[in-house]
């Protein structure tokens, strides 16, 4: 990300991705196309239940 200039409001600096950042989504689509695709719905619901399950269990065994 960087700042932009605004000078309708010096003191409030928009901000963009940089060219870098713009580039990101382009590697991240190679990237699952290597690997057989993007994610199933399954798939992400399953990698948000994990963590979510350890964070209930820290928490209970924390609290007993």
């Amino acid at each position: 990300m960087e700042r932009v200039a605004n000078p309708a409001h010096r003191r409030s600096s928009p901000v963009r991705p940089t060219a870098a950042g713009t580039a990101v989504p382009a590697r991240e689509d190679t990237l699952n196309r290597r690997v057989g695709g993007a994610p199933t719905d399954a798939e992400v619901r399953a990698c948000v239940r994990v963590p979510t399950g350890v964070v209930r269990t820290i928490a209970h065994v924390g609290a007993g």
